[in-house]
């Protein structure tokens, strides 16, 4: 039953094997011209046809029973991180008022520049919930590099609070900076908030999230709960999720964030950093071992960045005696990690935290030689706690926990604490 429903909500893909997030190259709107791979227009995910859907443009029009936003948070929907940004929020159905203005913190928000948007339904009562409403506006190419802004969204009458966002510099101008690494929330969204808001006081620059949010990712309910968690702190700050297994492909999942292409597997320049965001849930195992594995290394053969961090959620190394290593995502990914040079992969599903010795084809490594993979699933999931030891661990411990990486010019320099602020885990590595 559970899986039947689970199926029916999931995400339908498109002609290139991802749910519908955005077009290739469609048209514009005041959001500004395509800028990039970044396009204005929004298109519905999930739907019953294979050509995209297109959102609800902006009309001044207010619902009765909730038409204050809610929920507002960041996203990054383009590869180029300091030029174009999306915001998103939540109201009741009828609501179609879908704008952000965003300028200068003084004199805002007089001086502010005014941009329309989209919005579109999702859900609906397959999964004993009514229809949920999403507002979308992509500020394509609006963003100046390294700049601050102050901004709201909502409509005439019913304005969010007024937020601030910092765009980071242009990729390749600056050489430092503070993320945050966390995953595994699902089913203690009161964990989640406390975990979060501990990283959150150590201020990154953004968030890395190894996907399972929620326990059923068809269910708005836990979506709720886990975006009431948050508090403020996405509005600010951009999260940058990984799809992972309790998302189930879910329409929710894709409705609620915004990232490039396909929004499953996808790359982020962001200052000396290429970030990877993979999705190892897939309705064709050759998304994997395939599709996914030829991105790798496109991805790493063409960039002189000088960091390079993996995200997903199945981990390749992992002694949990829960779920252990994906052997699959091990033999796929794993080679074209070393081989390109990536200091970093970050994962989760189990419930733990772990680290590994630095590891090149299949062996422990001298540090700097080798790629380190993290487990952290410590974000409010229930704790796993089984080992199987083996010798690719380094450190293993059942806490719940986030990871702060000081990333620089000559060092990469990591921090797990626990919610009580106990350092559980501190390593550095080299480019």
């Amino acid at each position: 039953m559970l899986l039947g429903l689970i199926l029916l909500l999931a995400c339908n893909p498109d002609a290139d094997g991802g749910p519908m997030g955005s077009t290739a190259d469609g048209g514009s709107t005041d959001g500004g011209a395509v800028f990039e791979d970044c396009d204005p227009a929004v298109t519905i995910p999930w739907a019953a046809s294979s050509d995209p859907i297109p959102a609800e443009p902006h009309a001044d029009s207010f619902g009765s029973n909730a038409p204050d936003p809610f929920h507002v948070h960041l996203q990054w929907p383009a590869r180029d991180t300091s030029r174009s940004v999306a915001m998103l929020w939540r109201t009741d159905v009828d609501t179609l008022a879908s704008v952000v203005e965003f300028g200068p913190a003084d004199g805002f928000p007089d001086n502010a520049t005014r941009v329309e948007g989209y919005s579109f339904r999702y859900g609906g009562p397959a999964a004993g919930e009514g229809d949920q409403r999403i507002h979308e506006v992509r500020l394509c190419g609006l963003m100046e590099p390294g700049t601050t802004y102050s901004y709201r969204v909502g409509g005439d009458g019913h304005w969010s609070d007024t937020y601030t966002y910092a765009a980071p510099g242009a990729p390749g101008s600056f050489d430092s900076f503070r993320v945050a690494i966390l995953g595994d929330s699902r089913g203690n969204y009161a964990t989640w908030g406390q975990v979060l808001a501990a990283a959150a006081e150590r201020q990154p620059d953004f968030i890395i999230f190894n996907g399972d949010m929620v326990d059923i990712g068809s269910l708005q309910s836990q979506w709720d709960d886990w975006f009431e968690a948050t508090g403020d702190v996405l509005a600010h700050t951009v999260l940058v999720p990984a799809h992972g297994n309790h998302e189930f492909l879910a329409q929710h999942y894709f409705a609620q964030f915004a990232a490039p292409g396909n929004e499953e597997w996808f790359a982020l320049d962001y200052g000396p950093l290429l970030l990877l965001t993979l999705n190892d849930t897939v309705r064709d195992s050759a998304d994997i071992s395939d599709v996914q594995r030829k991105f790798i290394e496109s991805e790493l053969a063409g960039t002189d960045a000088t960091w390079k961090i993996a995200s997903h959620h199945h981990t390749a190394y992992s002694i949990c005696s829960t779920h252990g290593s994906d052997l699959d995502v091990r033999a796929a990914w794993s080679p074209a990690f070393e081989d390109g040079g990536v200091q970093l992969v970050t994962a989760g599903h189990n419930h733990t935290y772990e680290r590994s010795v630095p590891i090149k084809d299949g062996v422990e490594v001298a540090p700097g030689q080798g790629t380190v993979y993290l487990v952290t699933g410590g974000a409010g999931a229930p704790l796993y706690t089984g080992t199987d030891p083996d010798w690719f661990n380094a450190v293993s411990d059942p806490i719940e926990h986030y990871v702060i990486a000081d990333v620089g010019p000559d060092s990469m320099d990591v921090v797990v604490r626990d919610i009580d602020d106990n350092v559980i885990d501190e390593f550095s590595l080299t480019p």
